[in-house]
């Protein structure tokens, strides 16, 4: 049957082989035992090999001089007893009845006392009534009086986990500790030498700038000593009594210094007096409060000015950063890219806090447009743009999701900057006064969750837009390159819209590639900005095609374009034309350099046809005769036109506005031998009453192959009453095609008409 020893020996042998955190735990109560134990037999024992005798004679010696050590080894056995191998019949006690600690239950050791894992109960620690009992048993009850030490006193440094020290979990991840691995900070060598002198050692720094954890870590260097964690407002002067009781070495933390100093609270005698008994003070208070206390005269200010100051800045060093980027948890890469200037600590401290504030329904009701003011800065950042921006800009990214008018873009931003859970806002100051940016901690949590739908176009395009306006905050390069990676998939996928919205914000090859996805897609707009660039290079093919396709499509521009380009093309061939010879290509080129607005070189073209005796062209060229003012020759070349049967000359020759004086007309005709002009200033000389003169130049034209001077022959002897010479003189046109004179003979075979 095995003693109390033996099973504490049995019981930490299979603890030290089954966990490395509990052979680290037994090790070092052993060393710092008194008297100190050699803690190599217990850590270098092999499973299997009997257990020197010694070892239950140094637990005896133990239990009898340093009882609190022995609870402490009982206590690291019980958490490994269940799962200990049996040795043999089972010694214990099966404890019954209502009050007991263990009802129903084989208690194989019950530990009890003042030691780490101890429970502090008044009355009976286990009840032994109705128990059965297969073994010596000693009851022994202990009776507490006043108010026991709080649960982390007198612990050992090592066995303090973080959440303890006051360090805030970050945000769950199944599978990983609620606390990030520690990352050094560049102050850990200067905290720890100070913490070897007896003395107050302050930690200087804002609230979640990592106080708490590098405390933590750098108490966890001081070999031996026990921890006391008083709570705010706490009465210190019992810890005087309870170090005097317990000889040893210990660390009192007082988180946030400022909570106790006062009545009852640390005082420079206090302080001397603990210091004494081997304890050194360590605390954190802010800068501000530190350099406000130092130089006051009451007994908490005093004790301040005599304290041993180390400062955490809330922004990591590079250093620092590099640190942190290098370790494995993942957690640590994102606190890497995003904490920015308020630091990593803060980062996992309240940045999912912070994340969830944002996101909840609530914030959409209360504060509708403040939270797409900072939905605003968090795709700032998603595109790139991680540098803190105009607020106005802020303002115009908002528009762009939907406006919001149940709340003043002032309210919005006063309601996103302001801080939260006493640290940050949700929105952060740049080093500019008037900008903003998204706490880092959004971004990552964004990028994290997923929930967040894509940045929206319009954004994208907003940001590019400014991005190149004169002194613009933003980097257009690295903006423009984060918009390629986005949004390069959509255009894969055949999104027109947004190949032609990157093509319209980039220039040369990139831009006309952009815009031949778009046209390639179907985009007319796309089509016809990409046919101008052909156009320009003198693909006139290519363009055409492209702008038939946008026109074909319903796109007027694209149409008007596409006109305006066959113009061209017309013109160059017309041009051709009229330069081997063709009289029709004359014409055609000299209407349509008339249309647009060319009329010097239209003019050229029109008396090239009409010198030739190109009759065709008569109707073109009194319509440009009447616009340049030239009524009454404007009129006479309408007039042939009629005569050759032109009907749209007959319309405009109605409304052709009759000339004062056929002195202009008379110049412009007066050129013999012109095989059209004879006539024409036979029209002119009729005018004028000089009848005689008219009908030498009628016939004269008529001998020249004019059938126009016949015509006005035949016209001519009507008005002198001679019919029968009319119609002699019409029957000539007739024969020579003139069709005025076919009509006139079809209407009146007898008489001629005009």
């Amino acid at each position: 049957m095995a003693t109390e020893l033996e099973w504490l020996r049995d019981a930490l042998l299979y603890a030290i082989d089954s966990s490395p955190d509990a052979a680290e735990r037994v090790a070092e109560v052993l060393e710092e035992a008194s008297p100190p134990m050699a803690a190599g037999d217990w850590i270098q024992h092999r499973t299997g090999e009997p257990a020197p005798r010694g070892m239950l004679r140094s637990l005896s010696l133990l239990r009898l001089a340093d009882s609190r050590s022995y609870s402490e080894l009982r206590a690291i056995a019980a958490e490994y007893a269940l799962a200990a191998p049996s040795t043999g019949t089972a010694s214990g006690v099966t404890a019954g009845g209502a009050r007991s600690v263990a009802a129903s239950g084989d208690i194989g050791v019950a530990v009890t006392g003042d030691h780490a894992v101890a429970t502090y109960v008044t009355g009976d620690h286990v009840d032994f009534r109705d128990s059965t009992f297969r073994d010596r048993v000693v009851g022994v009850q202990h009776n507490h009086y006043g108010t026991a030490p709080a649960a982390a006193a007198g612990r050992r440094v090592r066995q303090v986990g973080p959440l303890e020290f006051g360090v805030r979990p970050t945000r769950p991840v199944p599978g990983l500790p609620p606390v990030p691995p520690y990352v050094p900070r560049d102050c850990d060598e200067e905290l720890q030498a100070k913490l070897f002198v007896r003395s107050l050692v302050l930690i200087l720094g804002e609230p979640c700038a990592g106080r708490s954890y590098t405390a933590w870590n750098a108490v966890r260097s001081l070999k031996g000593h026990r921890l006391y964690a008083p709570d705010p407002g706490e009465d210190l002067r019992p810890l005087v009594t309870a170090l005097q009781n317990n000889p040893g070495k210990y660390v009192i933390w007082l988180d946030e210094l400022t909570g106790h100093l006062g009545a009852g609270g640390l005082d420079q005698r206090l302080l001397g007096r603990l210091n004494d008994l081997g304890a050194v003070v360590l605390a954190t208070m802010t800068p501000a409060e530190y350099y406000r206390r130092r130089i006051g005269t009451a007994p908490g200010d005093l004790v301040v000015a005599a304290a041993r100051t180390v400062e955490l800045a809330r922004e990591w060093s590079e250093a620092e950063l590099e640190r942190l980027a290098a370790d494995e948890d993942p957690r640590a890469y994102p606190a890497y890219m995003w904490s920015g200037r308020e630091g990593a600590a803060l980062y996992f401290a309240v940045g999912h806090l912070l994340f969830d504030e944002w996101r909840r329904v609530g914030t959409q009701l209360e504060h509708p447009r403040g939270q797409l003011l900072v939905r605003a800065a968090v795709d700032l950042a998603r595109c790139g743009v991680t540098a803190a921006v105009p607020a106005e800009l802020l303002g115009k990214v908002q528009e762009e999701y939907r406006a919001e008018e149940r709340e003043s873009f002032e309210d919005a931003l006063a309601w996103a900057t302001a801080p939260m859970f006493g640290v940050s806002g949700l929105l952060v100051a740049g080093a500019e006064d008037g900008t903003w940016r998204a706490y880092g901690a959004l971004v990552a949590e964004a990028l994290r969750s997923g929930d967040l739908e894509p940045v929206p176009d319009e954004v994208w395009w907003t940001l590019l837009d400014a991005a190149r306006e004169p002194d613009a905050p933003l980097d257009f390069p690295a903006l423009l390159d984060a918009a390629r990676t986005a949004l390069r998939p959509r255009v894969e996928a055949g999104d027109a819209v947004v190949a032609l919205g990157l093509a319209r914000r980039t220039e040369g090859d990139e831009r006309e590639e952009w815009l031949r996805r778009a046209a390639g897609a179907g985009d007319p707009r796309a089509a016809v900005e990409l046919a101008k660039i052909l156009r320009e290079r003198g693909d006139t093919k290519g363009a055409e095609a492209l702008l038939e396709v946008a026109a074909e499509a319903g796109d007027g521009y694209a149409s008007t374009l596409l006109g305006e380009l066959l113009l061209d093309r017309a013109e160059r061939w017309l041009t051709k034309g009229a330069e081997e010879g063709r009289l029709e290509a004359a014409h055609q080129l000299g209407d349509l350099l008339f249309v647009r607005g060319r009329d010097d070189a239209a003019y050229l073209h029109y008396s090239a046809a009409v010198d030739a005796g190109y009759v065709k062209a008569a109707r073109s060229v009194g319509l440009f005769m009447l616009a340049g003012g030239e009524y009454k020759v404007g009129q006479i070349w309408l007039r042939r036109a009629v005569a050759a049967g032109d009907e749209s000359a007959f319309e405009a020759l109605a409304d052709a506005r009759t000339p004062d004086s056929w002195a202009e007309a008379e110049d412009f005709f007066d050129k013999p031998g012109h095989p059209l002009h004879t006539v024409h200033f036979g029209n002119v000389r009729e005018a004028q009453g000089h009848l005689d003169e008219a009908r030498s130049l009628y016939l004269a034209g008529y001998e020249l192959g004019d059938a126009y001077g016949a015509y006005c022959l035949a016209t001519l002897f009507e008005k002198l009453g001679n019919p029968e010479k009319a119609a002699h003189w019409c029957r000539k046109a007739a024969e020579m095609g003139l069709p005025a004179a076919r009509k006139a003979l079809a209407e009146k075979p007898d008489t001629v008409k005009e």
